[in-house]
């Protein structure tokens, strides 16, 4: 587990990290890579930066998270180094180390994915009639978006998704959501189409323009003016 190996990432999902969006819709063939390298980053920049958080897992069934969101997620983790009962634990009450990290800890861990570091995903099951509406999430991500129901969404669980900040209320990320899907064959599925028309194009165009220059001034000899010019991008980068 101490071996070091590189991870590669193709360009849509290195875009979608350097854009780093609050809300976030991808919507791309089959792959493209969209839960390794897409959905398992997110899940683990929000898991890392937000500890003690809960950062739900939405799908139209547990069924369809357990057998095919979590495995593509899981082998994702473990390619980035994370392994499953040393870093993580699923459907089994963790450690009292974990829980004492957790900042309002579930009552019952059975469809819960619990963390080192006190964050847990809770596992949202839209079959089950309410079972967002006790919960109080710091982030959502959902796989297969085709097969969500945008009612349910909206009435259960991007409600749950907010009120209470906590210690991250600093985050960029608090509250941030992550919907991945294929193209949608039904009026119903298409529910996340819509967000197109939300996406500010000038603002995403800017974030890419100083991730790049970041990213050149990284290549440089360092010096005053380039860790100057470093500090400034970055600070103009923070308040997108």
């Amino acid at each position: 587990m101490n071996d070091k190996k590189k991870i590669y990432f193709n360009k849509p999902q290195i875009e979608v990290m350097n854009t780093a969006a609050h809300t976030t819709v991808i919507v791309g063939g089959r792959r493209l890579g969209k839960t390794h390298g897409i959905g398992a980053p997110w899940i683990v920049r929000n898991t890392q930066q937000m500890p003690g958080s809960a950062q739900g897992v939405v799908g139209s069934s547990f069924q369809q998270i357990l057998t095919r969101t979590l495995p593509g997620t899981l082998k994702a983790l473990e390619d980035m180094g994370y392994y499953r009962d040393i870093h993580y634990r699923i459907g089994t009450k963790p450690v009292k180390n974990w829980i004492d990290k957790m900042v309002r800890p579930p009552v019952s861990f059975d469809h819960i994915v619990s963390w080192y570091n006190g964050t847990y995903w809770p596992l949202i099951s839209q079959d089950i009639p309410g079972s967002s509406n006790s919960l109080t999430l710091q982030g959502i991500f959902g796989d297969e978006a085709k097969f969500l129901n945008f009612d349910k969404l909206k009435d259960e669980t991007f409600p749950a998704n907010g009120g209470f900040k906590g210690p991250w209320r600093n985050c960029p990320w608090l509250n941030s959501m992550l919907f991945i899907s294929d193209m949608p064959t039904t009026k119903k599925g298409s529910w996340f189409l819509n967000y197109r028309e939300k996406m500010d194009k000038e603002l995403i165009d800017n974030i890419h323009k100083l991730v790049i220059k970041i990213d050149a001034l990284r290549k440089q000899k360092p010096n005053t003016y380039t860790k100057k010019k470093l500090y400034e991008y970055r600070l103009r980068l923070a308040q997108f």
